[in-house]
């Protein structure tokens, strides 16, 4: 019998069952703003609190910073702009914030983003990052992020609150293939307004017109409100 090609999703949710005194759900759809809906990629649930993860795979480079909206992906010799999933995964956790305010529980919320690097792949994000916010790059610097938060927590769930918490997003969550369609043509349609912008040169993250700039690493698109908006583009 063929063995299923585990995604590194998959892989991270079967090294982490291991461990009894937590609880996971993945690939979660809940209401957002504007009666739109927002993907969760999973959630680690313990007594600490719930870790919402955003989980990323790729190759190259990229740069940035841990509270810019871009960061910059180089592979090969492309130059991509890299809407960050730091600050994707905190749009995810206000959300989540809002679907569960029914609850009579004081829940933490910690912002986890893995970045799951192919050989040879390079990630540089400079902090600051937002509270209660965290990247890592492997299972064990994941764990040990939950541990050191676990010690620190003044007060922790019961675990009748936990398993409350865990039936209710189970039971609550957005289900049916119509939902996830709409959901991946919103998805699709937000990231086709990114590339309009620049083709347009109109900066994709304040609206302002891009300016033409020769510098010494080469030539770019700049926003017209800099140093306000820092948002560039090689040409």
């Amino acid at each position: 019998m063929a063995i299923e090609h585990l995604t590194p999703e998959m892989e991270l949710t079967m090294l982490l069952a291991q461990f009894h005194d937590l609880k996971i759900i993945r690939d979660i759809l809940i209401p957002a703003e504007s009666g739109k809906t927002t993907h969760i990629d999973f959630l680690i649930m313990t007594r600490a609190g719930i870790f919402v993860c955003e989980m990323k795979t790729f190759c190259g480079t990229i740069l940035g910073n841990g509270m810019s909206k871009y960061w910059k992906h180089y592979a090969g010799e492309s130059e991509i702009d890299y809407f960050s999933p730091v600050l994707q995964n905190l749009y995810h956790m206000k959300y989540l914030r809002d679907f569960l305010a029914p609850l009579p529980y004081e829940i933490h919320f910690h912002s986890i983003v893995i970045m799951y690097r192919n050989t040879g792949a390079r990630l540089e994000i400079k902090p600051p990052y937002p509270p209660h916010t965290y990247i890592v790059t492997s299972v064990p610097a994941l764990q040990k992020v939950m541990q050191d938060v676990a010690e620190q927590q003044e007060r922790l769930l019961s675990d009748g609150e936990l398993e409350y918490i865990f039936d209710y997003i189970g039971q609550n969550q957005i289900r049916g293939e119509e939902a996830r369609f709409a959901h991946e043509q919103q998805s699709f349609q937000y990231k086709n307004n990114a590339r309009v912008a620049l083709m347009h040169q109109i900066c994709p993250e304040c609206r302002a017109k891009l300016q033409a700039y020769s510098l010494p690493q080469g030539k770019y698109w700049i926003c017209s409100e800099y140093p306000k908006c820092t948002y560039r583009h090689r040409m």
